[in-house]
């Protein structure tokens, strides 16, 4: 048999070598750079990312079904704005119910871009309005009269002030971003859905 050794012929060239930590982090702000002029140029030339118009941030909704399910399940009229001036949209609604007792909700965007929840319902005055705006709602800090009708003030859990009242067998909250002279706007309007 024949020898079958193997000789290792020396390479001529480069020996590759490890970097040096200098070089390696010039390497990776050199790569940052580079992403942050793409995010940059993403951000400036893509409309509506860094500034979405009224329209891209809240979608207009309809709610006339959701108001007309209300008066199916409970017998009663849900309380809806009329009047609201223009600037003033729904952007979300929904309706859950169990039996005959309903839940009716229409969040409502403000002239400001604020937010005002009109919450609607014919369960028991007191758990409804833990429900929805927290044990710390059912405190009344002071009572108002809007449109000649007394409400009830108070502070949510959340910090957000809120108008409640009862009457014509619903439960009625207004919480939210809102002010409270927007909140009282939206109470102001409110009559029963035809």
């Amino acid at each position: 048999m024949a020898d079958e050794s193997v000789e290792e012929i020396p390479v001529a060239g480069d020996v590759v070598r490890p970097k040096r930590t200098a070089a390696t982090i010039l390497d990776m702000v050199r790569s940052l750079g580079v992403m942050l002029v793409v995010v940059a140029l993403t951000l400036i030339f893509v409309p509506g990312l860094l500034h979405p118009s009224k329209s891209q941030r809240f979608a207009p909704v309809g709610y006339a079904d959701y108001v007309a399910g209300f008066q199916q399940v409970t017998g009663l009229r849900a309380l809806v704005p009329t009047g609201l001036a223009t600037p003033w949209y729904a952007n979300s609604a929904t309706l859950h119910h169990s039996g005959k007792e309903a839940h009716l909700h229409i969040g409502w965007v403000t002239p400001t871009n604020d937010y005002a929840a009109l919450e609607e319902s014919n369960g028991a005055t007191k758990t409804f309005i833990r429900g929805v705006i927290g044990a710390r709602g059912l405190q009344v800090t002071s009572q108002v009269q809007v449109a000649g009708a007394t409400w009830a003030r108070s502070v949510s859990d959340s910090g957000e002030q809120s108008l409640t009242r009862t009457t014509l067998g619903v439960t009625i909250v207004i919480t939210g971003s809102a002010s409270v002279v927007q909140q009282e706007r939206l109470a102001a309007t409110l009559t029963p859905a035809a």
